[in-house]
């Protein structure tokens, strides 16, 4: 289920919105205002920190398992 960030036009607000079909983005309205004017901004995206699965054991990983 993608997640999209949105800027209310009228207040400002940043927000993030769960969409199930691209047809639905007609419905987000800002959660502050409940504006429907409200564009697609462009997320930073999120840090990796380590090497993640290619690390090994002690790298971090998805922890003990069991």
């Amino acid at each position: 289920m993608p997640i999209y960030e949105y800027a209310c036009r009228a207040c400002g607000r940043v927000f993030e919105a769960f969409l199930l079909r691209r047809t639905d983005e007609t419905e987000v309205a800002c959660p502050d205002c409940a504006t429907r004017e409200v564009e697609r901004v462009i997320s930073r995206p999120a840090a990796v920190s380590g090497s993640g699965a290619s690390a090994g054991p002690r790298g971090g990983g998805c922890g003990p398992v069991g």
